[in-house]
């Protein structure tokens, strides 16, 4: 087995962010290219062949092309994986004196605190530039008190640093039955979109383990190569995501869009602060209360600044609805523990709407 080189760290690198989506050869050295900056197609079939020999990837043909994979059923591979994120994180640190600081930090913070499997940085780069953090807490599965606990405790830390820092930090903590349900999805969310632009800072061998899990399962994991904005959602989008949860309008014709997760289009209403479709919230979260990532939507809450009108809409919700409400529990103490002012809903006109789409 050969140790990592350049060449190998930056094929893996684009295999992980391609996750589901086999390349042939030209169009990963593209990718490296565009990447990079710089990619030789020589350099590149010469390391891909010593990687098939290795049986680190499998290689199949598609017509004239070779397609690559990564092959987990070689348990090797995760310590190659593991190794990569380990250089990602070198070299995005390099030259960033704060963010070095906040990452020793957050090492020494969260040693303590059981149930972490992993911890990723998303988007990088990109949030290194607008002075903020995205950081994904990914959760061994627990029992709720223990969780509910882990997520306070990590909540404190992330509003400490964030204050320590004058950087701001929008943080994800999510257990690990939800981390795979948002794998498996076919709806367009933020952790399948997260895995192709993440360096795993911490327990990068654990965080593989779990996709090598899930892929060994047979599950088909793919990444978003592009991230979602709520401002973004079409029109057309917005009002087939909302029908697929239970709310329809009247007026706009219904057409096949592309399924985009619950969270993201409570953020796009959110976003737009449309009066008439806030109505929609209340009533696609008590048709799919058992569906919600309760910890997702709080991500997104506090990415775009919406907790407050959460807090309050999930409040009045639970003395609305007396069945299938009692997940919001959690998110309730879970924002009040971080003092977050509540924005209180209009409860006589929610329990009308509710009433009119038969939840209460």
């Amino acid at each position: 087995m050969k140790t990592m080189d350049e060449t190998m760290h930056r094929i893996l690198d684009m295999l992980s962010r391609n996750l589901g989506r086999p390349m042939s050869i030209h169009e990963l050295t593209s990718k490296m290219e565009q990447t990079y900056g710089s990619a030789y197609y020589a350099n590149i079939h010469e390391k891909i062949q010593e990687m098939a020999q290795d049986l680190l990837i499998t290689l199949s043909r598609s017509g004239r092309s070779s397609i690559i994979s990564p092959y987990f059923e070689n348990y090797l591979l995760i310590d190659f994986f593991a190794e990569m994120e380990l250089i990602r994180k070198q070299d995005f640190l390099k030259g960033r004196q704060e963010m070095q600081m906040l990452m020793m930090e957050i090492h020494t913070f969260m040693h303590n605190i059981p149930f972490i499997k992993s911890i990723s940085l998303m988007s990088p780069e990109r949030n290194s530039k607008l002075n903020k953090a995205e950081i994904m807490f990914h959760l061994k599965s627990s029992n709720k008190k223990s969780s509910e606990e882990a997520k306070i405790e990590i909540s404190a830390i992330m509003a400490n640093l964030q204050r320590m820092h004058n950087i701001r930090i929008d943080y994800l903590i999510l257990e690990d039955e939800t981390f795979l349900d948002l794998l498996r999805s076919n709806e367009s969310n933020p952790v399948r979109e997260m895995l192709h632009n993440k360096i795993t800072i911490l327990y990068p061998q654990s965080f593989w383990m779990s996709i090598r899990g899930e892929i060994l399962r047979g599950t088909t994991i793919v990444t978003e190569e592009s991230e979602t904005h709520p401002a973004k959602i079409s029109e057309e989008n917005l009002v087939f995501n909302l029908a697929r949860f239970g709310y329809t309008e009247f007026g706009p014709k219904l057409e096949q869009g592309r399924p985009i997760c619950m969270e993201y289009i409570i953020s796009a209403i959110m976003f737009h602060k449309d009066a008439r479709r806030m109505d929609a919230i209340p009533i696609i979260l008590a048709k799919n209360s058992k569906k919600t990532s309760y910890d997702l939507l709080l991500f997104l809450a506090r990415r775009y600044d919406f907790e407050g009108k959460i807090l309050g809409i999930l409040k009045a919700l639970r003395n609305l609805v007396a069945h299938g409400m009692a997940n919001v529990d959690e998110s309730i103490r879970l924002l009040e523990a971080m003092k977050i002012e509540e924005v209180k809903a209009n409860a006589k006109s929610m329990k009308e709407k509710l009433r009119l789409y038969n939840v209460t």
